[in-house]
């Protein structure tokens, strides 16, 4: 099939270019920055908000997946319309390209599981499923934001025909990442020997899934399983803000000194939001467990570059 990547060259992206390629697909990575890590595809220089450019690259394609998106909710806070323009304003982009176009490529939302809200898990029974509801009253722009994306993607299936997946990510880590996000932020104070600053009591909790899983399983999407489907592509635990440091100590074999904050206005607390679904329909699941996978990312990070002679 071929295959355009909005945001391909980023984080999650390059990832899923790489997985892609990998099964064969012929890959087009859209994106205002040029691939940083080598894919063998195509490059189209473009923001996602340009539909006509938009829809040029997308004549022929097969599946688009919209990943093209503000990802920092700090910078969704600091400047809102901007963020909601190149998130849900992106989407909407992307999907009148696809109608423009003819209307062939399926279109591949990257969504998340803040759009369930801070809501407990006791609401929706044991745990949460792509079955339960929306976040009645959305606590963060970021939410607000990637649940219209949501229904746009409804609103040009019933209104246009085309065609939508929608993918619920948890919170990813691994190679590639951002340096602004928790993560890596963790690993740099822990070896430096700056304080790791927690907002609220650090119990907070996310499904964080290694970046690789992630992939496979936005690669699984592009399966006609798939079709006008919404599925959580989630971590197989809750880990704490405060697990995540644990974890890195104990990886790095260095303690951590911890500073707790008031808690950010808006901040997800996280409940247990389940990936059953995709790996009943599409044979996915995570491969890697929390803290094998932050052992391999921890290790890929303090690798030593190799240095050509």
């Amino acid at each position: 099939m071929k295959i355009v990547i909005t945001g391909g060259s980023g984080f999650i992206g390059s990832h899923v270019a790489d997985v892609l390629l990998e099964q064969g697909h012929e890959v087009v990575i859209y994106d205002l920055d040029a691939p940083r890590y080598s894919q063998p595809c195509a490059f189209v220089r473009g923001d996602i908000r340009d539909i006509e450019r938009m829809t040029q690259t997308l004549k022929d394609a097969d599946i688009v997946y919209m990943l093209a998106a503000e990802a920092n909710v700090n910078r969704f806070f600091e400047s809102p319309v901007f963020s909601n323009d190149i998130t849900a304003g992106g989407t909407l982009s992307a999907l009148e390209a696809v109608r423009r176009s003819g209307g062939r490529a399926r279109a591949i939302l990257a969504s998340t599981e803040w759009i369930y809200g801070s809501v407990p898990e006791a609401a929706s029974g044991e745990y949460i499923t792509e079955e339960t509801p929306y976040a009645q009253n959305p606590d963060h722009l970021y939410t607000s934001s990637k649940i219209a994306s949501e229904f746009f993607c409804k609103n040009y299936n019933g209104l246009y025909g085309i065609s939508y997946t929608i993918m619920r990510f948890g919170i990813p880590f691994g190679d590639r990442a951002r340096a602004e996000t928790v993560t890596p932020i963790f690993i740099r104070r822990i070896l430096s020997g700056e304080p790791i600053t927690i907002h609220g009591d650090g119990s907070q909790t996310r499904q964080f899934i290694y970046v690789r899983d992630l992939a496979r399983g936005c690669a699984a999407c592009a399966m006609p399983e798939a079709e006008n489907q919404i599925f959580n592509l989630n971590g197989g635990k809750k880990v704490s803000v405060l697990e995540i440091v644990r974890t890195l100590e104990e990886i790095l074999g260095k303690k951590a000194a911890i500073t707790f904050v008031e808690d950010r206005k808006g901040n997800f607390k996280g409940r247990f939001i389940s990936s059953e679904k995709a790996l009943k329909m599409l044979g996915w699941k995570p491969q890697l467990e929390y803290a094998e996978a932050m052992r391999l990312y921890v290790e890929a990070t303090l690798r030593p570059p190799v240095v050509s002679s």
